[in-house]
């Protein structure tokens, strides 16, 4: 049986994963290298989001603690970006509209990869409505899949239909929603002890479709991309991102590693300052040391590789400190 320990670890263990392939992602590798977690590393956030959902106050209490959780790190993350890139225009002699960039964190229009966290609060707060009505129409486990089918139906519709981009990335608030509704489902179905039963040979079948759909989906149809609103087809993505979350959790599911679960339980710092490491000082040294880069060269992985451990041990050592003194920042007591 799936102890309260070992669900804790292995959604741990899945998010560090997640944030790990976020940051390489950000590496400026060519897309022939990323496609197949791309498919899915954003699914799997709002998937894990789904399953561990759960309400235990009155709206105006769980409002109170996904502003403290979600918007306080957004503030800070903005803050701390912004003087940081501030300090750089100024020692290099740039201007920086401090008033425009604040109005364009405020609308949060894909506004830097920080448009996750304003997209995840909105889409929380539809999943508190979803769920009191689950509970008043008696707890039906099968409210959540056709919930889910729903929100991917009502989202497609909306990108080749309408395709408005709204602020606080309100429009990917359907398919946020969809992804954290199935995650609930597979939760009230006890799917996960079924999965950690299973062979390492399930998570290798399900890592095999993942790549394989993805990268037909890349190569024919396009690159998937929520930030630019890019699926290709939307059938490849779907299959391709289901089967990515799936064999990512059935792995974290199966290997113990503490330093991913910390990660994971801290992936807030990670996710919102690691373009500041990665852009400002890991591709702003290997220039000065004579590497150049090249995107589509297998020796870019390497240095992808390399960038996201130096950014992961310099974060390690803020989060440590943050957490120390100021843990409020992070939406912690």
């Amino acid at each position: 049986m799936e102890n309260i320990e070992s669900r804790i670890e292995w959604i741990d263990i899945a998010k560090g994963l997640g944030i790990l392939f976020v940051m390489l992602g950000h590496c400026y590798l060519d897309t022939k290298y990323t496609f197949w977690f791309i498919s899915f590393h954003m699914a799997l956030f709002f998937f894990l989001s789904g399953y561990t959902f759960r309400i235990k106050e009155k709206y105006f209490s769980f409002l109170n603690k996904k502003i403290k959780s979600l918007l306080v790190p957004y503030l800070f993350f903005v803050i701390v970006t912004m003087l940081c890139n501030g300090l750089l225009a100024v020692t290099h002699g740039n201007n920086y509209d401090v008033i425009g960039t604040a109005k364009l964190y405020l609308i949060q229009n894909r506004y830097t990869l920080l448009w996750f966290l304003i997209c995840l609060f909105i889409t929380e707060q539809f999943m508190f409505l979803l769920e009191r009505l689950y509970l008043r129409l008696g707890s039906k486990k099968e409210y959540w899949i056709i919930a889910s089918s729903v929100e991917f139906i009502l989202f497609y519709f909306y990108r080749t239909r309408i395709g408005i981009d709204l602020p606080w990335n309100a429009d990917l608030v359907l398919i946020g929603l969809a992804f954290m509704n199935f995650g609930k489902y597979i939760r009230e179905i006890e799917l996960m002890k079924k999965i950690q039963k299973k062979t390492l040979l399930l998570g290798s079948i399900l890592l095999f479709l993942c790549i394989c759909f993805s990268g037909y989906n890349y190569f024919h149809f396009g690159k998937v991309d929520w930030y630019s609103n890019q699926y290709g087809n939307v059938w490849l993505y779907l299959v391709s991102a289901f089967s990515g979350v799936f064999a990512t959790i059935f792995l974290a599911s199966r290997i113990k590693c503490r330093k991913l679960a910390l990660l994971g339980r801290n992936s807030l710092v990670f996710y919102g300052l690691h373009r500041l490491i990665i852009d400002n000082l890991v591709f702003v040294v290997y220039p000065r040391l004579g590497i150049e880069i090249n995107a589509e060269s297998a020796f870019s992985v390497i240095f992808a590789v390399v960038s996201v451990l130096i950014a992961v041990s310099i974060l390690a050592l803020f989060n440590y400190y943050v957490v120390k003194y100021i843990p409020w920042c992070l939406g912690r007591k």
